[in-house]
């Protein structure tokens, strides 16, 4: 047999990379519920941003309620500390939940059409890995991924990007790079204040990779019916009320959570 004719060895398949996910957060348990299974948890958390006094909150999530292997054991008013990373955690809103939040209900129903409308929604936690019943003072991101989408409001440069962290889920029945089963990432929102970072201008473009380094922030925000009509392309909807104008001031309370960057690393290609 010829070298020509002898089989080759399949190629080796190169080791899967996977973007760094890391989260430590302390603080006070304040509120607890069961979805469905898991057991999700609002804390306060114990450090604020330098500028800015307001209260800071986390949700973390405890898969199964089950820390270490075991069931933990976790009341409100608890100080703990945890480790754990970011995930993204889609859900839908209806017109009927929005007017509900607005103290509008009646709206719902003066409104035809107006409960069905469905939009997509996106919350951030905190999958919790490890937890310790001690407040250690901490409030510490660092999280690795692709931009996704930029953009920029009140002079603050905003982010969206995609972790493809050992934590996503893989669909094997969909092609990866590199012969590798395809991952869902979780997706993270990014604030540069002042659209600067060591004080230094950020330029980012889509599909950047970068690694930050930051912090967790809320920010508590109110959001019109005009405007969560037009996002899901169903403003025509105030044309049915005579005081569509007064429907037009109609707000509902929003809380999106951001990671504050202090550091960064822009790789190249």
């Amino acid at each position: 047999m010829t070298d020509q004719t002898k089989s080759r060895a399949p190629r080796k398949q190169a080791r899967e990379k996977f973007d760094l996910n890391q989260v430590r957060l302390s603080g006070k348990v304040q509120r607890m519920w069961a979805s469905p299974d898991d057991a999700d948890v609002i804390i306060r958390l114990s450090l604020r941003s330098e500028d800015d006094n307001k209260l800071n909150r986390a949700t973390l999530k405890l898969p199964g309620g089950i820390v270490n292997g075991k069931l933990v054991t976790l009341m409100r008013s608890d100080r703990i500390t945890i480790e754990g990373h970011l995930i993204d955690a889609p859900y839908t809103e209806t017109g009927a939940q929005f007017v509900d939040k607005s103290y509008k209900r009646d709206l719902a129903k003066d409104v035809p059409g107006l409960a069905d409308v469905v939009a997509e929604r996106m919350a951030t936690y905190v999958v919790v890995q490890n937890l310790e019943f001690e407040e250690a003072d901490c409030n510490e991101v660092t999280i690795e991924g692709v931009i996704t989408k930029t953009w920029v409001k009140e002079n603050q440069l905003f982010a969206r990007m995609a972790i493809y962290d050992q934590y996503t889920r893989s669909d094997d029945g969909r092609d990866g790079k590199r012969g590798r089963s395809w991952r869902k990432p979780h997706y993270v929102s990014l604030q540069f204040p002042d659209g600067k970072v060591d004080g230094r201008e950020v330029k980012l473009n889509d599909k950047d990779r970068i690694r930050v380094n930051g912090f967790i922030r809320e920010s508590h925000y109110s959001e019109s019916l005009a405007l969560f009509l037009m996002r899901n392309k169903k403003i025509g909807l105030l044309e049915n009320v005579p005081n569509a104008d007064d429907v037009r001031n109609v707000r509902s309370p929003r809380v999106a959570t951001y990671v504050i960057v202090n550091s960064m690393l822009q790789f190249t290609k």
